[in-house]
């Protein structure tokens, strides 16, 4: 019975000695009381390594699919089917040909073509012309201003020299001076002397042109005046006011550009004064048979 109790005190003492003692890894002699045999030492068991972190691993990346080759170019397939005994060139890449985009059909004189008329313009032409004597024509005295030997009545055409100057392709300014002088002797009789002219203003608006003429709408109005003798005779005012077609041949065909000529037909408005009488008359102006078109002709030459 004491014996029991003697191993159940050395038991719980061994316990005892183990827990106070656990943080040093060494257990302590434990001393039996009232016995001879010695208790064997307690095994204390060995504590576990510290865990060693770890490194997460990444995915592996994704495999790139292989990129095609590309087809063989037709140059290519060509130099490569060619004999080995050709000569040897380098190669030169073909550009691609650019695309043709049709554009909108053109108009007439949507973009001006080279012409003589372009060649004049921002030029000053000189230009010389009869003016028609209209319905009623200027005449001079029969006994004091035709010779004897006149058999119909002695008439006066006024000439005008006048300047053009085209401000640009399609507009020109017109100013001209009409004038008329004469007089003479028959024997010993000495004949009338007469004078007569006046200005004349007008525009000139390009309808169209080719390669050597031009056509354009001239209307103009001219003031003159003609006196048919000395201080005894009276004076005759005419207004004129025409709105004509104009056509004009440059020479450009023999290198001449600068040199023209021309015709100029349509409507005209004329009015005559005398202290006696005054008449007004519409109608057409400007050449009325073959042989007017070749004296109604205008020159001109441009500076």
């Amino acid at each position: 019975m004491r014996a029991g109790r003697r191993g159940g005190t050395v038991l719980l003492a061994a316990i005892l000695t183990l827990v106070g003692h656990g943080s040093t890894g060494q257990a302590a002699p434990v001393t039996q009381m009232g016995t001879s045999n010695a208790a064997a030492p307690a095994v204390v068991p060995a504590e576990p390594p510290p865990p060693v972190p770890t490194t997460p691993r990444l995915p592996a990346p994704a495999p790139t699919p292989p990129t095609p080759a590309a087809a063989p170019s037709a140059a290519d397939a060509a130099a490569a089917a060619a004999p080995a005994s050709a000569s040897v060139t380098p190669a030169v890449a073909a550009a691609p040909s650019a695309l043709i985009v049709p554009g909108p059909i053109p108009i007439a004189d949507a973009e001006p073509a080279p012409s003589d008329h372009d060649a004049v313009v921002g030029h000053w032409g000189i230009e010389a012309r009869r003016l028609s004597p209209g319905p009623y024509p200027l005449t001079l005295r029969p006994s004091r201003g035709c010779p004897s030997t006149a058999t119909a009545p002695c008439t006066v055409d006024l000439g005008l020299i006048g300047v053009r100057h085209w401000t640009n392709r399609d507009l020109a300014f017109n100013v001209g001076v009409a004038l008329a002088l004469g007089g003479g002797k028959e024997g010993v009789r000495t004949l009338d002397s007469y004078v007569g002219g006046g200005p004349q203003l007008g525009v000139t608006l390009l309808l169209g042109t080719w390669r050597h003429l031009a056509v354009g709408a001239s209307p103009q109005l001219g003031v003159f005046f003609f006196k048919p003798g000395g201080e005894s005779t009276t004076t005759t005012v005419v207004v004129d006011l025409r709105a004509a077609l104009e056509g004009e041949l440059h020479f450009g065909f023999v290198g001449v550009p600068a040199l023209s000529v021309g015709v100029a037909t349509g409507l005209g408005f004329r009015y005559e004064s005398t202290p006696d009488a005054s008449v007004w008359s519409i109608g057409v102006v400007g050449p009325t048979s073959a042989w007017g078109v070749l004296t109604d002709l205008f020159l001109r030459y441009y500076l």
